[in-house]
Order: structure tokens, then sequence, then C-alpha cells
């Protein structure tokens, strides 16, 4: 089935049934106004019964009517816009596959179902700029919306209608920070015409009412130095969920470095509960610890592969050729492409399991009712900065370490060891931004600095191993002169890595917050 996206970007305004049109050629920026184009719309919504999506401020509805009638999924960004996915209409009573398939890790194998319909008689005028292009389309709505009765585990609400005012940026329209201004140059003309910007945060929600959802961590504690410890690390903690979700979205998109970036968040929030473990009781903790990690490996598989080849691609190109000997490069992306193939297959799989469903809602379960150990209600800059700057002696330690060991593999995994050190202080600090401000911002970029640079030292490890084996192997042929040159290249690669480190990383290991104001 044929879908299509695009970042939603709008501004809504509540706005009384009897208000006159406001005067839309005086808003900065418009120069003509088009003829209004007036439809019914008619919008069934689909979420699970216990509202999973509509947790997540995410839209599944069919329209018919317009001219943008068919499916249309909506996921929130981190910017607060929203992506739109479009799907034709087929048919009533089935969710297509691929926007089922896009939510699985918000439904979790729950059946979506109807939970409320709107019928919306729409007036939309376009919107011109000086140029001749479309900018935006204003949107007169007047709505009557309702929910059938057993449609999800709340109470239904009564038959409602309302108007509201919507402003949406043309699909193609210009860059984020004048589209931004463009919004903003909208509000006071239709302020003078009598309308204010809308509390709501869609159609969806005003029909439902009471029955709306809160949002995760609504009602949270707001973070603070002499505030509980256990809140900047929840705050922190769902952002890095919200991202997951995001991520695996886009995993199964198959979109660029999505894999990589789902794995980092992985990695992240397991990072941040073992930083700060002693704030919540040990049980709950360790099994979230070891269901991720279990996670991160079957992501690192791919990545792994995917990294390697990369680097082999890079590695080869820069070759004379008089020391390209043999295939290597087709038996190089053949290995690869099987192991990729593989690791991918793998990431669907578990994706689509039981388990991982088990995981997300271990990890909801977690952050609607944190299991606070008494240390979690200790003061927060005092027990944060203790946290992060034992990771900080972490790294310190571990840098001995790798100094003082042999040169060869001990060396390289000793180095290894500080960049795992180095990530998980990035991780405590960023996790205590909201309460130390821009010394744990700098320790966390500090340490980052350290992560990327010892990371480039671990992906030669990976490699120079990999180039090992394949030029031993006893069907290596001519070939393995190549992957002998290319393990010369890696160990030099490496070496200058450790050298970069040593110049750049001293300022991570001295680093240390402040348990007091001051």
């Amino acid at each position: 089935m044929a879908t299509s996206s695009h970042v939603e970007t709008e501004q809504k305004f509540d706005v009384d049934a009897a208000t006159p049109l406001p005067a839309l050629g005086r808003i900065d920026g418009v120069e003509r106004v088009g003829d209004p184009a007036v439809h019914t719309l008619e919008a069934i919504y689909f979420d699970t019964r216990d509202m999973a999506l509509a947790r997540r401020r995410i839209t599944l509805r069919r329209r018919t009517g317009g001219p943008d009638s068919g499916w249309h999924l909506k996921l929130p960004l981190p910017s607060g816009d929203r992506r739109e996915v479009h799907a034709p209409l087929g048919r009533a009573d089935a969710v297509p596959e691929e926007l089922a398939h896009r939510v699985l890790a918000y439904t979790r194998g729950k059946e979506l179902a109807p939970i409320a319909t709107l019928t919306t008689q729409r007036t939309t005028y376009a919107l011109y700029g000086a140029d001749g292009h479309r900018v935006a389309d204003f949107m007169d709505d007047h709505v009557r919306a309702g929910v059938p009765n057993g449609a999800h585990d709340h109470q239904p609400g009564a038959k409602i209608s309302w108007r509201e005012w919507e402003v949406e940026l043309a699909a193609d329209g210009t860059g984020k920070k004048a589209a931004r201004a463009f919004l903003d140059a909208v509000t006071g003309p239709l302020a003078e015409a009598g309308a204010i910007p809308s509390a709501r945060t869609s159609k969806l929600a005003t029909t439902l009412g009471q029955s709306w959802p809160r949002p995760q961590g609504a009602g949270r504690e707001v973070p603070s130095p002499a505030g509980p410890a256990v809140v900047p690390v929840l705050h922190y903690l769902e952002a890095q969920v919200a991202q997951l979700l995001t991520q695996d979205v886009d995993v199964r998109q198959g979109r660029d470095d999505s894999v990589h970036q789902m794995r980092s968040l992985t990695r992240r929030i397991r990072s941040v509960l073992q930083t700060y473990n002693k704030l919540f009781l040990p049980s709950p903790v360790s099994d979230l610890e070891a269901e991720l990690k279990s996670l991160a490996k079957v992501l690192g598989r791919f990545r792994d592969a995917e990294v390697l080849h990369e680097r082999f691609q890079r590695d080869i190109d820069a070759l004379p050729g008089e020391l390209l000997l043999g295939p290597v490069r087709d038996d190089l992306n053949e290995r690869m492409a099987v192991r990729t193939d593989t690791a991918m297959a793998g990431i669907r799989a578990r994706l689509d399991s039981h388990r991982y469903f088990k995981l997300l809602d271990d990890l909801d379960a977690f952050l609607d009712t944190p299991p606070v150990a008494p240390k979690g209600a200790t003061p927060a800059r005092k027990t944060t900065a203790a946290r992060v700057n034992k990771a900080a002696k972490r790294l310190a330690k571990r840098h001995r370490a790798a100094v003082g060991a042999a040169v060869g593999p001990e060396r390289d995994k000793a180095f290894h060891n500080v960049r795992k050190a180095a990530k998980k202080l990035r991780f405590a600090a960023a996790a205590a931004e909201s309460v130390h401000g821009k010394r744990a911002g700098k320790m966390a970029k500090t340490a980052h600095t350290v992560q990327s640079i010892l990371g480039q030292h671990q992906d030669s490890a990976m490699l120079r191993a990999e180039l090992l084996a394949l030029g031993s192997a006893p069907d290596a042929g001519a070939s393995a002169f190549t992957y002998g040159v290319l393990h010369g290249v890696e160990r030099r690669a490496a070496d200058a890595a450790q050298q970069d480190y040593l110049r750049r990383g001293k300022k991570a290991r001295k680093l240390r917050l402040k348990k007091s104001k001051g």
C-alpha cells in the first residue's frame, strides 16, 4: 500500500460560533488570500481500549471528504511538530497494515478499534506570499463529535460541538525559523478578531474530555536542587524512553542511522539506571537492566556489521590500486551484506515479540509508579553530584589502568573500558543537568568527546580482529596480502586515536560537580 508523509506545523485557535472571519490579507507575509473551499469531513478515530495512542499524543483516523481523504497517522516529534503519514482509504473497518505496524511500539499487539467520530464543516482559505507560493492554509472548522458506547474503557461522552480556527503551514513551506515567525504573525490579527490560542491538544482530546488520558509524567514535581534526587532522573528517563519509541518507528521503516540511534538510547537508559540505582528499589532496576542489555545486543549485531562495512570501504578506497590484490571488495561486500541482513531479521523478530512489548510495558510502569528507595528522596544536588563524581572517578581509574597496560589486545581492551566509563559519565551528567546546569552539561560534553575518540579506537580493534581472521583463513589466497595491509592501516589509526585521547581526555577526568551551592 502506498503511503506518504510530511511534517505538520500548525496553530489552533478557539473562537465563538458567531465570530466573523478575520482580515486574513492583513497578516504579515500574506499577499493574497485564495477563494474559500468548503468540505464536509467525516472522521473515525482509532485506538486501543486503554488509549495507548492518545496517551502518547498519537492520532490515527480514517477521514472522508476533502482533498486528503484517507487514513491519517500523526506522530509527535521532539520539536513539537507532528509527522503526518497518509494511506489510501481502503476498508473502513480495518487499519492499514503499514500504519498499524508503525505504531506497534505503542499498541504492543492490542486491537485498534473506533473510539470517536467527528464531522467537521471546514472552510479553507489558501494564503499566498509575495512570490506567489502558498505559505499556509487558514481553516474555519465547525465540529460535531461523539463517542460510541463501549468504544474504550472510559465512559462515553455526550455529543458536543465547537468552532475552531487552524493555521497550518504548507508542507513545502519555508525554513523552521521563518515558519515559526509566520505563525507568530498570525496570532495578532486573529486575536483582534476574537480568537485565542487554543489549549486543545487536538479535536480528539476535546471530544473525549475527561476520558482523555493524562500524558506520562503529568503532575510530576519539577527538578530542583533541594527537591528529591529521583525527580531529575525520572524526567531524563521519560525523555529517553519517548525517543526510544520514536526510533522504533524509524527502525521499522528502515530509516538511515535508526538502529544506531535506538541502540544508543537503549544503552543510555540502562546506563542511567545503573548509575542512579540506589535511588530505586533493586529488583525492578535489575530486571530492566537485563532486558535493555539483551535488546542492545540484538541491535548491536546490525550496528557493528554496519560500522565494519563502512570502515572497510573507507580503508579499501584509500589503498593504491597495486596493493588491492584478490576480490577483496566483492568478498567483503557479500560477507557484510549477509551479516547485516541476518542481523536485521533478528531485530525485526525482536521488535515484534512479546518479550519486547513487555519491556516497553515495564518501562512505562517504572515511570508511572517509580519504585523509589529512601535515597531517592534525598536532596537532588548533593545526591546526583555524588553519583556523577563517582562515575568521573571510575573514568580516572580506568584511564590509569589503560596507560599502564601492555601494548596489544590487553591495552585495546583497557581503552575500551575507558570508553565505557566515559559513556557512563556522559549520561550520568546529562541526567543531572536540570539540577546542576552548565557544569553538568560541560561534563557530559567532555565525556562525549572521550567516548567519540575511543569509539574510533574500538572500531579499529573490531576491524583488526576481523582482518586477522580473514587474512589467516585457508582460502584467503592473494587477498591475504591486502588484509594484512589493511590491518596495518587500522593499527596506525588506533595509535592515532590513543594519542588524540591522551591529548584531549584530561578535562573529562578532572571535572567534578559541587554537592552544595556556591
